[in-house]
């Protein structure tokens, strides 16, 4: 914590060196002679005639303050005389982290908020380790939101020496690349996989998620269906088959027909679907009076296009594969009054606004879906992988579980079970509202529902 300790020592061992040649006579001449190209903890050094050194520049140094974590005072940049102000060399050692982000595909419409969101956090974790001589290193590979495409990409950042992955977003994508990383003993934490079959501790070793079960988020869906509802209503189903859609559908419809309420129909159609009149039709035709989409944003928007084609005029419903602005961005009819859920952060803390704070900045981060997620799971693993390099003998998936116990998150608190789930904070429950002037488009989180206090 001191100054100028480099140089301190190289003073001393100078004049040692120098009395050394005649047992400390004329020191004057033999300092100037150990003072040419003398290779010292503080740089090369040569005495000019006048006693002065040329010196090697100067450190660019900025004080750094990282809400929860501390204080740091980091040298980045060097200045010189004969280069002017430069980017310090780093001299560390550099750990890679993978990331799999859905770039193309369904939800490809998110994908840079995801990027943004991991950028942000891989400078914060970078500030942290400058000083400790440890920098991070955020290796992308495009998922696809495919679970035979990520399998590849997983690969892929297998072979680029990465030591853990965050990712993916799709669940498919997420069981995809666990095959391949579970095999190398990579982990994995996914920052937007909410498929229940990914609970499956033994199924899926060493998968780590920082956003909850749809087994919860169906009984969310269920209760709000269920409390807006008129009486003579009737719901239908539509939904994807993939791992995600098939998941949250059948919670939803668990939770629906509990108490022994029927859907007027249920349609499954494959995630590369594009054609949605016959889907709509059968809606039509059962006479339904609303409609649950389990979709995500590409797909949800050509549905509802599809039913203002068809003039159905009821009221939709969806997860949180909708739940943000960017449904919008592929609609060309109207998202008024679309209803949906996703997991809700718990109660805001200082990281929470921090983020906030740096993610509006970014108009990709802003307008994204799981950001703090994205940003939660780059700083888990960042801090996962140091402290893991100061305890070797644990592996680092030991050391993820250990970390992510009641770690204050942008997200809310990470506090990760067993089988790596994350318990969550309850569901928000938004209305997206259209103003038709502008066509400007929000999506506002007016009610929750948590399995304590049910819908509020």
């Amino acid at each position: 914590a001191g100054i100028y300790t480099a140089e301190a020592f190289d003073a001393v061992m100078m004049i040692g060196e120098a009395a050394m040649h005649e047992d400390g006579a004329n020191m004057a001449m033999h300092l100037k002679m150990v003072g040419v190209d003398y290779a010292g903890a503080s740089g090369v050094h040569n005495f000019m005639d006048n006693g002065d050194v040329t010196g090697s520049g100067y450190d660019v140094c900025s004080f750094n303050h990282v809400p929860t974590y501390g204080d740091y005072f980091n040298c980045n940049h060097i200045w010189t005389a004969t280069g002017g102000l430069a980017a310090a060399t780093f001299m560390g050692a550099t750990v890679k982290i993978g990331f799999l982000n859905d770039a193309t595909g369904p939800i490809a419409v998110y994908a840079m908020g995801f990027v943004a969101a991991s950028q942000i956090a891989l400078g914060i974790a970078n500030t942290i380790g400058w000083n400790s001589m440890v920098q991070f290193e955020i290796v992308y590979a495009d998922s696809g939101c495919d679970g035979t495409t990520a399998g590849a990409a997983a690969q892929s950042l297998v072979d680029a020496g990465v030591v853990g992955v965050v990712g993916a977003a799709c669940s498919g994508a997420s069981i995809g690349a666990n095959a391949v990383l579970s095999a190398a003993g990579i982990p994995q934490i996914s920052y937007a996989s909410t498929s229940p079959a990914l609970s499956d501790a033994t199924a899926y070793p060493d998968f780590f998620r920082v956003v909850p079960s749809d087994a919860l988020q169906g009984q969310a869906l269920s209760a709000v269906v269920k409390a807006d509802m008129p009486a003579d209503g009737t719901v239908g189903l539509v939904h994807m088959t993939n791992d995600y859609g098939a998941g949250l559908a059948d919670s939803f419809t668990a939770a629906f027909t509990a108490d022994s309420s029927t859907l007027c129909t249920t349609i499954g159609y494959e995630q590369t679907t594009t054609d949605f009149s016959s889907a709509v039709q059968a809606m039509v035709d059962n006479g339904c009076t609303s409609a649950v989409l389990v979709s995500y944003a590409a797909d949800g928007a050509m549905i509802l296009d599809e039913m203002s084609t068809q003039m159905w005029t009821g009221q939709v419903y969806g997860g949180d594969g909708i739940a943000e602005e960017g449904l919008a961005v592929d609609a060309s009819a109207s998202v008024d009054g679309v209803i949906a859920t996703k997991p809700s952060s718990g109660a805001m803390g200082t990281v929470g606004y921090v983020f906030a704070g740096l993610c509006a900045q970014s108009a990709d981060c802003a307008g994204g879906i799981y950001t703090a997620e994205a940003f939660d799971g780059v700083v888990v693993m960042a801090l996962s992988a140091f402290a893991q390099m100061a305890s070797p003998s644990a592996t680092l998936s030991q050391v993820i579980m250990a970390t992510g116990q009641g770690l204050e998150g942008a997200s809310g608190t990470i506090s990760f079970l067993a089988n790596g789930d994350s318990p969550g904070a309850g569901y928000c429950v938004g209305d997206f509202t259209e103003d038709a002037t502008t066509g400007d488009v929000a999506f506002t989180c007016n009610r929750s529902w948590d399995p304590v206090n049910g819908l509020a």
